[in-house]
C-alpha cells in the first residue's frame, strides 16, 4: 500500500475542497437567462404605503385611501384607483416605438412597508398600449388604464 505525504495529503484535501465548492455554486456558474416575464403592476402581498407622482399622491391613512394633490375633485375614488394599481399587469413589450425618445414620461414612485427605496415607474403617455419603463425593462400596461391608475393627469 502507497503512502501518501504529508504535503500530498494536503493537496489532496484542497482539490476535493475546491470541487465541493463547485459543486455547491454550479447553479450560480451557469448563464442565466434575462427573459422578461409577465408581472403584476404591483408586487404580490406588498403593502403600499404611497404613490407619488409629480405633487399628486395617493396614501394610506390606516386601512383607506386618500388623494393628495392639486385637483380636489377627481373622478376615481381613492379605493378604485388604488384596486386599479393591484389589476394591472405588466406584459413584456415586444416593441417598442422609437417616438418615444421625443416624449417626457411620467414618473411614479410606489413606497412600500419596510422598503427604503420606492420603486420607480416611467410611464410614457399617450401610446397605445401603455408602455411603462420598469427596472430597466419595458412593458405595455394591460388590465387597466393609466386614467384610472393617475386620475389627476389632464
Amino acid at each position: 500500500m502507497a503512502r501518501l505525504s504529508q504535503r500530498a495529503m494536503n493537496n489532496v484535501v484542497i482539490i476535493a475542497m475546491l470541487i465541493m465548492i463547485a459543486l455547491f455554486n454550479l447553479d450560480s456558474l451557469r448563464p442565466k437567462s434575462n427573459i422578461v416575464q409577465t408581472r403584476s403592476l404591483l408586487p404580490e402581498d406588498a403593502y403600499v404605503l404611497k404613490i407619488e407622482h409629480d405633487g399628486n399622491s395617493l396614501e394610506r391613512v390606516g386601512q383607506q385611501w386618500r388623494q393628495k394633490g392639486q385637483i380636489d375633485n377627481l373622478t376615481t375614488a381613492p379605493d378604485m384607483q388604488f384596486s386599479h394599481w393591484q389589476r394591472g399587469v405588466l406584459t413584456p413589450a415586444t416593441s417598442i416605438p422609437e417616438a418615444l425618445s421625443d416624449v417626457q414620461p411620467y414618473i411614479i414612485v410606489v413606497w412600500l412597508a419596510g422598503d427604503a427605496n420606492g420603486l420607480v415607474y416611467a410611464i410614457y403617455p399617450n401610446t397605445s398600449p401603455t408602455v411603462i419603463k420598469f427596472e430597466n425593462n419595458w412593458y405595455t400596461l394591460a388590465n387597466t388604464e393609466l386614467d384610472k391608475l393617475l386620475p389627476w393627469i389632464e
